[in-house]
């Protein structure tokens, strides 16, 4: 998916209380804490090697020349050290891409944050290394529960690998391709057999839906019915989860430049909206992200009749991973019902969406829906990307979805990095040419830390959502 100004690493920014504890969330202290835990830290150790002409995926091995003083970084923040400062110097780390010759992450360490009293810390790491649960595998791992614990300055013992040569990636090449006409046919038969097995469920209207439904007109109309198959749901069809969606003024082609802003909403005011209307944590992120596009859209003018649609990232993982480190995430499309004008209509469109969304996804299994992805060729497919970014393609249809929103559960207890303790963890993800902006929220110790990453030149005003969001979170307390 890389390209000049597309990056496929995701962030976060960690805020530490530091005052009063020498060397806290510090450079040096942060070092000695990664060496000593690096047998615990895959991503951290691992570095691609790729197969020449780009005949198949790269392969990861472990670094043989490992420099833990390339990837532990020392920055500052401009006196006296405001959130929009700060934002500013993380959104400037955030978009330059990593060196692929390493191991795919930089953690930077930047001080004079509200006057000196925090430190900050930015992990980039790319999404081909973790997702969401691995991320906060990897926070576990650097982090400890004890305000008193400190590295003890041994390193952890590990065995690097040595780096293949050209010969060796294309035997180890062959060997896959010789396995791969079984494993589509194996992966074929496995969706077949759930799509069968499931007649009721949403999933034939998923993938009618996927096929079908940029298609306008009565060619599309007439595949959604086939694929359906009933009698019965053609004469009176279920509502599709929707793969069209309006045009924003951030869903255009992307520059390389990134803004971030960054706010708290206190965990016990969601629990409130959540029991007294009986939905979910993630309906009611939705809801609160959901009304603060409205209201933005709308104070420039550029509010759509049609309801914006969001992909929501799921987890996929069954428990039975080799490696807990790896990206095992899918998607799903969800209404976020902006064309309605009340908070609480709004939120309760949005949960009957997103439960329907989940049910037409659950008919076919993700694990072999994120199978299928091993079977494009890397090298036509990076091409085919490339293509489409110089052709502007996203200036010129209509996006699947306007946006990601994504929502992460962390920690429920503080954590500490050599006695400083951590308040905040702010993430940031990546955008793609359509999506110039992105929701994540990540949840930890009492606090919804929400992180939006937009491109410069799309969405200059971002933080005007921080406040946006406040407002919908008093809105829906207000109806409580």
């Amino acid at each position: 998916m890389e390209t000049a100004a597309t990056y496929g690493h995701v962030a976060s920014l960690n805020i530490y209380h530091s005052e009063g504890v020498p060397g806290g969330a510090g450079v040096e202290a942060t070092k000695r804490t990664i060496l000593e835990r690096i047998d615990q830290l895959a991503p951290f150790r691992r570095r691609l090697v790729e197969v020449p002409l780009g005949l198949d995926l790269p392969y990861w091995i472990e670094d043989p020349n490992f420099d833990i003083d390339f990837h532990v970084r020392h920055h500052a923040v401009p006196a006296p050290g405001t959130p929009e400062q700060l934002a500013e110097v993380v959104s400037r780390i955030h978009a330059r891409p990593l060196d692929r010759a390493r191991p795919l992450w930089e953690l930077y360490v930047i001080e004079g944050v509200d006057e000196g009293r925090r430190t900050a810390q930015l992990t980039k790491v790319h999404h081909a290394a973790i997702d969401g649960a691995a991320g906060a595998l990897m926070l576990a791992a650097i982090l400890d529960i004890e305000p008193d614990a400190r590295p003890s300055g041994t390193p952890a013992k590990w065995e690097p690998d040595d780096i293949p040569s050209d010969q060796e990636l294309l035997a180890r090449t062959a060997i896959e391709y010789l396995r791969r006409p079984e494993k589509f046919i194996r992966l074929s038969v496995q969706t077949l057999r759930a799509l069968g097995a499931s007649p009721g469920s949403g999933g034939l209207r998923a993938m009618a839906d996927l096929i079908a439904q940029p298609m306008p007109g009565p060619l599309g109309t007439v595949l959604r019915q086939r694929l359906r198959g009933s009698t019965t749901e053609v004469d009176n069809p279920p509502a599709l989860p929707p793969t069209r969606a309006p045009r924003t003024p951030w869903n255009a082609t992307i520059s390389p430049h990134r803004r971030f802003a960054y706010t708290t909403v206190p965990l016990d005011s969601a629990k409130s909206v959540r029991r007294a209307f009986g939905c979910t944590f993630n309906d009611v992120v939705m809801a609160l992200c959901s009304s603060t596009l409205r209201t933005y859209l709308d104070e420039h003018g550029v509010l759509p009749d049609e309801s914006l649609v969001a992909g929501v990232p799921i987890s996929v993982r069954t428990g039975g991973e080799d490696d807990a480190f790896q990206n095992r995430v899918s998607m799903l499309f969800a209404d976020l019902a902006t064309n309605e004008a009340d908070p609480v209509d709004r939120l309760l469109r949005i949960q009957a969406s997103m439960s329907a969304a989940k049910s037409s996804f659950a008919a076919i299994p993700a694990e072999t829906l994120l199978n299928f992805t091993q079977f494009a060729p890397p090298a036509i497919a990076a091409r085919a990307l490339r293509m489409a970014s110089r052709l502007r393609i996203a200036d010129r249809t209509a996006p699947p979805f306007n946006l990601i929103i994504s929502n992460v559960p962390g920690p429920a207890v503080p954590l500490y990095s050599s006695g400083a303790r951590l308040e905040h963890f702010y993430p940031m993800s990546a955008l793609s040419d359509g999506q110039g902006l992105n929701m994540t929220v990540q949840s930890y110790n009492g606090s919804l830390d929400f992180g939006f990453v937009a491109c410069r030149e799309l969405v200059p005003d971002v933080w005007r959502m921080t406040e946006l969001l406040h407002d919908a979170m008093d809105e829906l307390l207000d109806r409580t």
